[in-house]
């Protein structure tokens, strides 16, 4: 009895990864459509279209985001870092700049999106040969009058703990004196017999050498996926990036530990989607 309804279950998950892959695919070649129609420019005005397609990316995905704190208006923005996730949940709350690995911008459909939003690519361990154009394309994006986000922990982790913050990006905060803001973020699961032993750390976090293609087709079996995302205030010990980094990071590790124990309010697409769902 017990074998043949873990049965039924993984023919659930199964079906259930099966038809959300579909749809997920469907709601991104409509945005790829949308772009090749409005043909939105690169920069400013692509950020505001991909804030748009990121509520919807995040409604046909089924997850749920809670927000404390205001987000920021312009200046930079540093956070910790849990999945590719992050940018499609960060980018429905408001329009941001953000800043990605290069590798994203191969991507198929994907990478051509991105660019269209004015992100920008950084070569990890790309050395001081790399700094003039980074710096460069980082002032023209604070220049844009939007917030530019970026992930100082260069890579993405399961949340177990904070990585150190690496120091190359901050360059440009100090540089263009702009004020930099701080976020944290973290996934929680409910507690669902379709979750099974699923966990935050290996089934929503991607993180290691996870492949993508497993790891989004069995993410998108699960129910009850929310992010939790705080803004912070402004970073005001700005004496030269050491100070900088270190102080942001003491900021993102706090508010990181304060979101285990509290809800933020439903983002404003979230309580579109109640809404239309009440009526």
């Amino acid at each position: 009895m017990e074998a043949a309804a873990q049965r039924l279950l993984a023919g659930h998950r199964f079906l259930r990864s099966l038809t959300r892959s579909l749809w997920f695919v469907a709601v991104l070649l409509a945005s790829a459509v949308d772009c090749m129609v409005r043909r939105p420019e690169q920069g400013a005005e692509g950020a505001v279209w991909m804030h748009k397609w990121c509520r919807r990316f995040a409604w046909a995905l089924g997850l749920k985001c809670g927000v404390t704190g205001v987000p920021p208006e312009s200046g930079a923005v540093v956070s910790n870092h849990l999945s590719y996730l992050d940018i499609l949940l960060l980018g429905s709350v408001r329009p941001f700049i953000m800043v990605a690995k290069t590798e994203v911008r191969e991507w198929p459909l994907i990478g051509w999106l991105t660019m269209r939003a004015g992100t920008i690519y950084v070569k990890r361990g790309g050395g001081p040969a790399t700094y003039p154009a980074v710096n460069a394309a980082m002032a023209e994006a604070y220049s844009t009058g939007l917030p530019v986000l970026f992930f100082p922990e260069g890579t993405t982790t399961n949340g177990i703990e904070i990585l150190p913050f690496r120091r190359g990006l901050f360059h440009s905060v100090l540089n263009n004196a702009v004020p930099l803001r701080t976020a944290a973020m973290r996934y929680s699961l409910e507690r669902h017999a379709l979750n099974g032993d699923a966990s935050v750390e290996d089934h929503v976090c991607w993180w290691g050498d996870m492949d993508f293609a497993t790891h989004i087709f069995r993410f998108l079996a699960l129910k009850g996926v929310r992010m939790e995302i705080a803004f912070g205030d402004e970073v005001l010990e700005r004496a030269d990036r050491f100070a900088l980094s270190e102080t942001a990071r003491e900021s993102v590790v706090e508010m990181y530990e304060g979101l285990a124990e509290r809800a933020g309010t439903a983002a404003e697409w979230e309580r579109e989607g109640q809404l239309a769902e009440a009526l």
